[in-house]
């Protein structure tokens, strides 16, 4: 017995074997099913929270001093 270990998307009931396990295509296979548990939602988040936290460790902006009046003078500058 071959254990063979890929993520993939059901999709209408259907996975798909990815082309380097194509010798096995046509055989029989016993399948288990394992989902994340995390879901693809929470996950996102989760990755944007830590961008975020890493912009804002990185100190991007060091000589704006009032972020307030800076994006007034931005805005200045459009009209």
């Amino acid at each position: 017995m071959n254990a063979l270990e890929f993520n993939a998307k059901i999709e209408q009931g259907v996975i798909r074997l990815p082309k380097r396990f194509g010798e096995y295509d046509n055989t029989y296979v016993r399948i288990i099913i394992l989902t994340n548990e995390v879901e693809p939602t929470m996950q996102k988040k989760s990755q944007l929270r830590a961008a975020l936290q890493r912009l804002q460790e990185n100190d991007l902006f060091p000589a704006i001093s009032n972020p307030v009046d800076w994006q007034r003078k931005q805005r200045d500058e459009w009209e």
